[in-house]
């Protein structure tokens, strides 16, 4: 970047004063202007077309669509940095806008010249976290959902967690059930370090403190335990989970949040932040339903269906509910069946995921192939079948170029 000019897009919300922001723009030939675009369908549409490397956002004050273009474009492109002009910087604004995943916010009037610091400032920050992130950018985060509790979450997460670590993957496993998590549990850990010791902990945060939280296990995953006792859970806000799950995905190429059930703040936010998605349901109407209503409030977020797997669990339970019926009750086809096993049970009990103690058993089998699905939407591609072997195995429906425009 440092040998040609930073290619920008300047999306203008309704109602902006156009010539405003027109006069705050630095005419330098560090900054190419791309174009100005209106409304988040032009954006979305030229963002997808055109080698962008910041995306400038102005609104004249509070805008919900101003934030939900930052939000889409923060999953989407994670690559791109994002700065907002505002005319009227309100402090609830402000607190959403950087928790959309904003890099930085300037108020109007402003100069040319700071203007341009600080476009340059957040694309030279951005390149030092991709450089230090390693050569494969950030890495996937992966939102394990149920709308509510009981229907495997946890299971899920440490078993697919641990399959990726098998596959040769760098992970971190995550427990975002802040209050009542099992994953340290289910994994075998001893919880010395929890994420309520990282945020209440002094000094800033960074990828050398944050390393040095995480719990590693027998897979080769890295865990970040959830508080040990309910009350904690207050000190881990919205905010620094941002932060935590940005410098997770810069150290790993999977990072696996295992969410708490229904759409709290954390797991919204969870949900913005990360790349792909996992709902899980079971093979009765209230799960079917729970997962249908689940999969309906993601689209109402914006979240594409090719980036979510839906997993029926138990789904080889005689209740009279066959594979139609649940296409019909959900809207679409599971992309992985897990049979019930007791050997599951079991393995939760002993504390060591079903992929590492029986792998050869189908339950296995079963989480291993969802591992492969998130690999092959990683890739854009379906699933290799050579890394991580499953018989009839069908080709992954994850695309990672969908996009919603």
């Amino acid at each position: 970047m440092a040998d040609r000019s930073i290619r920008t897009l300047v999306s203008l919300d309704n109602g902006v004063d156009d010539a405003a922001v027109r006069a705050a723009l630095p005419a330098h030939p560090s900054i190419q202007l791309l174009g100005f675009l209106r409304g988040v369908d032009e954006t979305w549409a030229t963002l997808q077309d055109s080698a962008t490397d910041l995306l400038v956002i102005a609104c004249s004050g509070y805008s919900e669509r101003a934030l939900s273009l930052i939000s889409g474009t923060a999953r989407d492109y994670p690559g791109i940095p994002i700065v907002v002009l505002t005319m009227s910087p309100a402090d609830g604004f402000l607190s959403r806008v950087f928790e959309m995943g904003a890099d930085d916010v300037l108020a109007l009037p402003e100069s040319p010249e700071r203007v341009r610091f600080t476009l340059q400032k957040v694309v030279a920050r951005r390149q030092a976290a991709g450089m230090n992130g390693g050569a494969g950018g950030l890495g996937a985060m992966v939102c394990v959902l149920g709308p509510k509790g009981g229907t495997g979450k946890t299971v899920t997460s440490t078993n697919v967690g641990a399959a990726l670590a098998a596959a040769g993957k760098s992970v971190v496993i995550m427990d975002l059930d802040l209050q009542f998590g099992d994953l340290a549990l289910c994994l075998g850990v001893r919880p010395e370090t929890t994420i309520y010791d990282l945020a209440s902990s002094p000094g800033s945060l960074d990828s050398d403190k944050l390393n040095a939280y995480l719990v590693p296990h027998e897979s080769g995953a890295r865990v970040l335990v959830a508080p040990t006792r309910p009350d904690q859970a207050s000190m881990v806000t919205v905010e620094f989970l941002r932060e935590v799950y940005a410098l997770l995905r810069e150290m790993s190429d999977f990072l696996i949040v295992d969410t708490s059930p229904g759409f709290s703040a954390e797991v919204i936010s969870a949900i913005d932040a990360s790349s792909q998605a996992v709902m899980l349901s079971m093979l009765d109407t209230l799960s079917l339903k729970n997962a249908r209503l689940g999969l309906e409030t993601l689209d109402l977020m914006g979240y594409e269906p090719d980036r979510i797997a839906l997993v029926l669990n138990r789904a080889d339970s005689r209740v009279g509910i066959s594979d139609d019926d649940v296409e019909r009750i959900v809207g679409r086809k599971p992309d992985v069946h897990v049979p019930s096993d007791v050997q599951v049970t079991r393995s939760v009990n002993e504390g060591r995921p079903i992929v590492l103690g029986r792998p050869k058993s189908e339950a296995a089998h079963s989480f291993q192939r969802l591992a492969e699905v998130l690999i092959a939407h990683v890739h854009g591609a379906g699933p290799d079948k050579g890394s991580i072997e499953e018989p009839d195995a069908k080709p992954s429906r994850l695309n990672l170029l969908a996009r919603r425009h």
